[in-house]
């Protein structure tokens, strides 16, 4: 028997329950991650991710505690010899006790090369100061399997974050400004019913000051469409003569619901259409073809795509959402209720069709809820499926790519130039075991050393611009040093990005995050 979910702790969650939901918060807290290194700048991301309440996360670090480490606030000066892994376990435990926090005293090196399996169990992978071979090991193994790696990395005064999935559905984007889904161009029967059921001509005052501007623009849109032979403005000068004919209809001059009926004339003139990145779910094999190893997410895309091609008459649900306006309260609950009913006989229909598509796979009919198919279908027009490259695409880049990668460091100020320098500083460190910078009376000999490895790895994926050898020397003085600003700053940006894909709720980074801190800027590449 499957134990029931433990119940969310409100008061503790109480502002972040405002910004994922309570969908969001089971989600986290049935999270599982797993953090290669204990470092700063790895410490730093968990500390954001255990104060929420992810649900539970293991350190794996073969590391003792050294002089070096106590730049990082989760370790101790007492604790100089003692496993990294296990003293900051005890710390970060203690910042949430509903989180089970875990430690692996082990090198993460020694796992990838010889139990790598072992990475099959978590939700997410953070991977902090992980050598590049290795990394690129546990990369390949992980990916078809769709368990995310964010790779992150504070190296001086620079910070990377890149994230590597297969494969990231996200169905509530949380736009800051959706557009409202009002259907005037093709309003439903009940919608037309309310619209006729009022009279503007022989309201009184308040009421017609006080009727909602969708009443105002269905009614002017059918009397257009009357005097212009079934027609809807098109034009820009048909666009404009229709909000000057909706503007006239009020008796006086100060009536704010027709106001808002002016201001909305143009935006609901827009023929409604489906989205392009919905578009794209529909005519995605993994949408077409549904087994029973389908994911529930394109169990449900299924769904909503033969629903659009029936029921919905080519347009996605009603999302059952309304805007506030000037109204009567009467006025507005009716027209809200309209919505509603609408959005939820809409939903009805695709659940009928998930439960059909379910039982044609084998797959019980229960096996997504109710609750997650209304929400699909309210969120049905910001649906999205990004898919990331590897990192071993990364490493073998197409020419769009290098030409990229070459007219950027053509410019000094660009952060692709601290791209191109933690890349060399990697194959210093595969040819020689240590970054470059890390032993002082190696540093002058380090730079033609770095550079030759620089131009080589630049002709391999045909760049033939050269990297200004000032970023070199920046990387060799670094000396792959965490300074905890800059450690804080990437894990605070590498946090916010591992909450958005285990909650599948905003739009994640795609795919590569570069701070410099030299002039305190960012960017972020598709690479």
């Amino acid at each position: 028997m499957t134990a029931a979910p433990k119940a969310i702790d409100e008061k503790r969650y109480d502002r972040q329950l405002r910004l994922w939901g309570e969908d969001g918060q089971r989600r986290l807290g049935g999270a599982r991650l797993c953090l290669l290194n204990a470092n700063a700048t790895g410490t730093e991301t968990l500390k954001n991710l255990v104060l929420p309440g992810i649900g539970a996360f293991t350190i794996v670090d073969g590391t003792k505690v050294d002089a070096a480490d106590l730049n990082n606030f989760f370790i101790e000066e007492s604790s100089l010899g003692q496993s990294r892994a296990e003293v900051t376990t005890r710390l970060l435990n203690e910042l949430n006790s509903e989180v089970e926090g875990k430690a692996v005293a082990r090198d993460p090196v020694e796992i990838i090369d010889k139990e790598i399996s072992f990475f099959h169990q978590f939700t997410l992978i953070i991977a902090s100061g992980v050598p590049e071979e290795s990394l690129l090991k546990l990369a390949r193994e992980v990916f078809p399997r769709n368990i995310p790696v964010v790779v992150i990395r504070s190296y001086g005064l620079v910070g990377t974050v890149r994230v590597a999935t297969a494969e990231h559905t996200i169905i509530e984007s949380k736009q800051d400004n959706p557009p409202d889904d009002l259907r005037l161009l093709t309003p439903f029967p009940e919608l037309i019913q309310f619209s006729d059921s009022l009279d503007l001509d022989s309201m009184n005052s308040t009421d017609h000051s006080h009727t909602p501007f969708v009443v105002i623009l269905l009614k002017n849109f059918k009397r257009w469409a009357n005097e212009h032979g079934g027609k809807y403005p098109g034009t820009y000068a048909e666009k404009q003569e229709f909000r000057a004919q909706v503007i006239k209809g009020q008796k006086k001059s100060d009536e704010g619901n027709f106001d808002e009926a002016f201001k909305a004339a143009l935006k609901s003139c827009a023929v409604v259409e489906i989205p392009s990145e919905v578009k794209a779910l529909f005519g995605s094999p993994k949408a077409a073809n549904i087994t029973k190893d389908s994911a529930d997410f394109w169990v449900l895309v299924r769904a909503l795509k033969d629903f659009v091609d029936a029921e919905g008459e080519g347009l996605l649900p009603v999302s059952g959402g309304i805007p506030d306006m000037t109204a009567t309260t009467e006025f507005y609950i009716q027209i809200q209720k309209i919505y509603q009913q609408k959005a939820a006989d809409h939903a009805a229909a695709v659940s009928k069709r998930v439960k059909a598509t379910l039982q044609a796979v084998g797959k019980p009919e229960d096996s997504i809820s109710e609750d997650d198919i209304k929400k699909f279908c309210k969120h049905a027009a910001f649906l999205n499926c990004l898919n990331y490259r590897s990192l071993d695409d990364e490493r073998h880049p197409s020419t769009a790519k290098s030409s990229l990668i070459a007219s950027e460091i053509a410019d000094e100020n660009s952060h692709m130039n601290w791209f191109v320098a933690l890349r060399a500083a990697d194959r210093f460190y595969t040819a020689h075991g240590r970054y470059p910078g890390n032993e002082d009376k190696q540093i002058e000999g380090d730079l033609p050393v770095l550079k030759k490895i620089t131009e080589d790895m630049l002709r391999e994926i045909h760049v033939a611009t050269d990297l200004d050898e000032r970023f070199l020397g920046e990387i060799i003085r670094f000396g792959n040093s965490e300074l905890h600003p800059i450690a804080s700053l990437i894990g605070g940006v590498a946090s916010q990005e591992v909450i958005k894909l285990v909650t599948h709720q905003y739009v994640p980074l795609n795919n590569t995050f570069i701070f410099n801190g030299l002039n305190s800027s960012s960017r972020t590449y598709q690479l």
